[in-house]
């Protein structure tokens, strides 16, 4: 369902990581029920508004701090 609609709004799966979805200058990353979105904050912002039409969320704002992959 996830990859199906990320893949509608034009990102695609990363070979090295199935959890991380590039494309339209974005980067996305999944875990578990968190998204982290990555790139220039024009894109960010489209991105964003497809998402919200899609599923409801939470913007937490900005990363601080990230420990990850």
């Amino acid at each position: 369902m996830v990859k199906k609609f990320f893949k509608s709004i034009g990102l695609k799966a990363a070979n090295t990581n199935p959890n991380l979805f590039i494309g339209n200058k974005v980067y996305i990353l999944l875990f578990i029920n968190n998204i982290l979105i990555a790139g220039k904050r024009q894109y960010l912002n489209i991105i964003k508004i497809r998402i919200l039409r899609e599923w409801r969320y939470k913007d937490l704002g900005p990363v601080e701090v990230f420990i990850g992959f």
